[in-house]
């Protein structure tokens, strides 16, 4: 059997943190101040516990299928009720590994929903190991290996306007949040009762996570922004495509938020077996990168 992480990044970030709070308590206690070694410690903790929540995110792979899931709940899948196994590069240049159930296999579904896992499938991040792996134990032919990454040919037209909006509405409540955060830290450090400082710790915590999501989300926009040219679009410095590589487009509209998926691949083939290693843009949803796709694009679809 062959696990890997679908978190490594994460959990490599958390476990540093946790080692960090460790060693500033540590320096708290020697200088003799109880208050802040009592709100690290509770920081501590809680980081140890989310770095051993992300360590237990893993993907399986073995002769009888494949597993994903945490803890004790683990979705085990046979490898004939597999609808879709195939190779993913979605908005970079690193690859994934995606699988649809026979049951509820909703590529789209996946797409808008991934990293997290669910009915329609799954998405885990390519390793050696994992490859091998798929090759060994996997009954029917899957294309691991594919065509090198286009390169860009021609200067683009970034649609700055775009990114720098959500971004902004992202950055500001970020901000806030880790200012809420420093004052229930500070509260912490300054209150006798110790039940309340490590509540007051814990929520400091959760706060500083809320804002580094946030933070994180910005970074995706800044780093995503949609470039366009008369021969192909791309996801900021990521992933690019030229317009006669780009064989479906799904703009997908929801309560949520609304976004633009480009495909290398026709959708039917996707949702089979044996299809080659997909590249896909997940792009926001404006007029202006809708219209380039309607105009240069050969193979749009004029109902979009």
């Amino acid at each position: 059997m062959v696990r890997v992480l679908r978190y490594p990044y994460l959990t490599a970030a958390s476990g540093t943190c946790a080692l960090l709070l460790a060693l500033a308590r540590d320096a708290c206690i020697a200088q003799g101040q109880i208050g802040w070694g009592v709100a690290l410690l509770a920081a501590t903790l809680m980081m140890l516990a989310l770095c051993v929540v992300l360590l237990s995110c893993r993907f399986f792979v073995d002769e009888q299928g494949v597993g994903v899931g945490i803890l004790l709940s683990v979705r085990r899948t046979p490898w004939h009720e597999l609808g879709a196994l195939g190779v993913l590069r979605c908005n970079s240049r690193r690859r994934y590994l995606y699988g649809m159930y026979v049951v509820n296999g909703d590529f789209l579904n996946l797409l808008h929903h991934a990293p997290r896992c669910g009915a329609w499938g799954f998405v885990a991040p390519m390793t050696g190991r994992l490859e091998a792996a798929v090759e060994m134990y996997c009954p029917y032919k899957v294309c691991l290996r594919g065509q090198g990454v286009p390169m860009r040919t021609k200067r683009q037209r970034p649609l700055w306007q775009y990114a720098l909006l959500n971004a902004l509405l992202m950055l500001l409540p970020a901000l806030v949040v880790f200012a809420m955060a420093a004052q229930a830290m500070l509260r912490a450090v300054h209150t006798a009762h110790a039940v309340t400082a490590w509540g007051l710790a814990a929520a400091a915590v959760a706060l500083s996570l809320a804002g580094a999501l946030l933070l994180a989300r910005v970074r995706v926009c800044l780093t995503t922004c949609p470039c366009i040219s008369e021969e192909g679009v791309s996801a900021g410095r990521g992933l690019y495509l030229p317009w006669s590589e780009v064989r479906f487009c799904y703009g997908r509209r929801t309560a949520e938020g609304s976004g633009l998926f480009m495909l290398s691949q026709p959708l039917e083939a996707v949702s089979r077996h044996g299809c080659p290693p997909l590249m896909c843009l997940s792009l926001p949803d404006t007029s202006t990168l809708l219209l380039a796709y309607l105009t240069y694009c050969p193979y749009a679809k004029k109902h979009l």
